[in-house]
């Protein structure tokens, strides 16, 4: 309690938007879990910066949350603060060169381009993530990923070349290091607006025509040198269900959660298919989720 007040008298003296005691379902697209203790809702780049650094030195867990479209909240909640990203906004476009802040929606960026005749992000249409997320993920699909398209990011500890940024496949020193990005500056091709609207059209109608309907984090598990949905499906697992979590039928990397749904039943639903895939065909599957606060025994991987 003594450290919650330290963090919410910090919050008033900075003018910091932030609630306590927040039901954390809210704001991923599971729509499961507990609740964190704190959430801030920083403005601008400073604001994080001392956030992070009083949090550090007050020896809080912290964890940077953008769309919450890949993350799996614990149903015993998450006892430390929560860095919501969803208040840093701003897009701005100076010849091939796009620079958004990491709260803004990936989809808004590609119409953001579009709208000014620049292209070849329109693979990211539909993933539902923002700047920041996609970035720390090193989001992609059909072979590409936002890594490709980087010139430079900003984050709180400093400005990081695209070199520097580590990005693998769904890697990156900020998902590695739990550093917040603040910005993310794209370098883009000049492209005429019907080719760039038409790609757009392309890649959104392959997701929705690929991707089952429900409440997901999109694909679970990483499709390192074969596809784990083909993988997990070979093992007749589709329709597979543990509680509230169901291993989709349209396409088997997707474990949809009913309403009011429990990340337990997640949780167990994935160690299931992990162990069975290697069972059957000698394969580990690594997640692409990311796992927030503490799982029961029974849940934990």
């Amino acid at each position: 309690m003594e450290v919650r007040k330290a963090l919410t008298e910090l919050a008033d003296t900075l003018g910091v938007k932030y609630e306590e005691n927040v039901d954390f379902s809210r704001h991923c697209l599971y729509g499961t879990g507990g609740n964190a203790d704190i959430f801030f809702y920083p403005k601008t780049a400073e604001e994080v910066k001392a956030i992070e650094n009083a949090l550090k030195e007050i020896g809080s867990d912290y964890f940077i949350l953008g769309a919450g479209s890949n993350v799996l909240v614990s149903d015993n909640g998450y006892r430390g603060a929560v860095i919501s990203t969803e208040m840093l906004k701003g897009i701005t476009v100076k010849g091939k060169i796009l620079t958004a802040m990491s709260g803004e929606k990936l989809s808004d960026v590609v119409k953001y381009a579009l709208y000014n005749s620049l292209g070849g992000i329109e693979f990211l249409s539909g993933i539902p993530a923002t700047v920041g997320g996609a970035v720390a993920m090193n989001a992609g699909c059909f072979n590409k990923c936002v890594g490709d398209y980087i010139s430079y990011v900003v984050a709180s500890d400093g400005v990081y070349t695209k070199n520097n940024c580590g990005f693998g496949y769904r890697e990156s020193v900020f998902k590695d290091k739990g550093i917040c990005v603040l910005s993310a500056t794209f370098n883009l091709e000049n492209v005429e607006y019907e080719q760039s609207e038409g790609k757009v059209a392309y890649y959104t109608s392959l997701r929705r025509n690929r991707q089952p309907k429900g409440r997901s984090c999109g694909s679970v598990f990483k499709n390192e040198g074969f596809f784990a949905g083909k993988v997990i499906e070979s093992c007749n697992l589709k329709g597979m269900r543990i509680g509230s979590a169901v291993v989709s039928e349209k396409h088997a990397n997707f474990i949809l959660a009913d309403k009011n749904g429990k990340s337990g039943d997640i949780s167990r639903l994935i160690k299931h298919i992990k162990k069975t895939v290697y069972e059957k065909c000698g394969v580990e599957l690594h997640e692409e989720l990311i796992y927030v606060g503490e799982f029961d025994d029974e849940d934990q991987l």
